[in-house]
């Protein structure tokens, strides 16, 4: 049973800086009303997300805010209809100072129907990587039901910088992406397989995530994600915040 996230917060929110390491800004109604309530609360990063067209747009105006960095990119179940965005992306991060990573970017086989699909979603993820490649900054990526094919796309582009945002492979797994330098973004909903990867993985490769307003309500929500991993890994709840803030910082630079 979690326990109420304001008491969560209270416990961290003095001593430690908190993060949301993949949230959809855009998509709530007041944006900057969630910001501020979030950093009333001790937050001090948030990495908004696109993921089609018009979101990425939105991100990159979000992303002018103190405490958002941005990620831009065509997710894999946006691909079949905005491939031709993709185009679109390089000068988006080249023309904002805070647009920090490409994503959510990746397969779905749960989304793609046919074999026709997946080959448009891998075509997508592959041309977004080389963009990445060459802007030399890291992807998020988006994998479900294909973590397999996904990795053997990153390794045949030599990807160095990837975080695996919303991870639901189990131990084994989570080890191959901490063996590549990886990171596994932890989201606020606890389940088996993704209490054996937190419990395999070295903390060092671990982030927090809300992927609010979908999953977590607000950034927030951290505070669950926080929880479960501090009662895996016995690392108290504000030293956790801490870390995941640090990993996020240098796996991005910022």
């Amino acid at each position: 049973m979690y326990q109420s996230t304001a008491s969560i917060y209270r416990s961290v929110q003095h001593a430690s800086e908190l993060s949301d390491a993949h949230c959809h800004l855009n998509l709530f109604p007041n944006p900057e009303a969630v910001v501020k309530e979030a950093v009333a609360h001790g937050m001090r990063l948030i990495l908004a997300t696109g993921g089609c067209a018009k979101d990425n747009l939105q991100v990159a105006a979000l992303s002018k805010g103190e405490i958002v960095f941005g990620i831009v990119g065509i997710a894999p179940d946006f691909a079949l209809k905005e491939a031709d965005s993709i185009d679109d992306l390089k000068a988006l991060v080249k023309g904002s100072g805070k647009i920090i990573g490409i994503g959510e970017i990746g397969l779905d086989y749960k989304v793609a129907k046919s074999d026709e699909e997946k080959g448009i979603q891998a075509d997508a993820f592959e041309r977004q990587i080389r963009i990445a490649n060459d802007l030399e900054i890291p992807i998020v990526v988006h994998s479900r039901g294909a973590l397999k094919e996904t990795i053997h796309i990153l390794d045949r582009h030599h990807v160095r910088r990837a975080m695996f945002h919303f991870f639901e492979g189990n131990g084994k797994e989570a080890k191959e992406l901490e063996e590549r330098g990886y990171l596994m973004s932890v989201p606020p909903v606890a389940n088996r397989a993704r209490k054996e990867a937190i419990r395999e993985i070295d903390i060092k490769n671990v982030v927090v995530e809300t992927d609010s307003p979908v999953v977590g309500k607000t950034p927030m929500d951290v505070a669950k994600a926080l929880e479960m991993i501090s009662k895996i890994k016995g690392i108290p709840q504000g030293e956790l915040a801490q870390i995941t803030t640090d990993n996020l910082r240098e796996f991005f630079y910022i």
